[in-house]
């Protein structure tokens, strides 16, 4: 007779359980857009703390929520590509308030740059 499993067990298992290797290209991006998120956070409540209007900092949400939803897609192939959409997303935002311009092309630029950088890793890390 089986008996079952108590919970302390089951964490136990899962705990055992290997995890996936992410790559360095995932796990750069995946600091970039965590990044971009939080600074979203900081931009949605000054728009709301200046303006008052709802429209505003509901759409700084509704991208970070992109972002966030974006960051589980980095694991594909093609999840590079939803990346950089989410970055125009973000640019985009400054339409509703010219700072975001200048918060976009900084992260713009860092994600060029571990983008950049990741492929070169990866690359290296498959030739030796």
């Amino acid at each position: 007779m089986d008996s079952p499993m108590s919970a302390d067990e089951k964490n136990a298992a899962a705990a055992k359980a290997p995890r996936r290797k992410r790559g360095v290209l995932e796990q750069l991006l995946t600091i970039v857009h965590w990044l971009e998120v939080l600074a979203l956070v900081f931009a949605a409540m000054a728009m709301w703390g200046v303006s008052r209007d709802w429209p505003q900092p509901l759409t700084v949400f509704g991208v970070m929520m992109v972002l966030v939803v974006v960051t589980r897609l980095l694991r594909f192939s093609w999840g590079w590509a939803a990346s950089l959409v989410s970055q125009a997303l973000v640019l985009s935002l400054g339409f509703m308030d010219f700072m975001l311009i200048v918060v976009g092309l900084i992260f713009f630029a860092m994600w060029v740059f571990c983008f950049i950088k990741g492929r070169q890793i990866e690359r290296q890390q498959r030739a030796g």
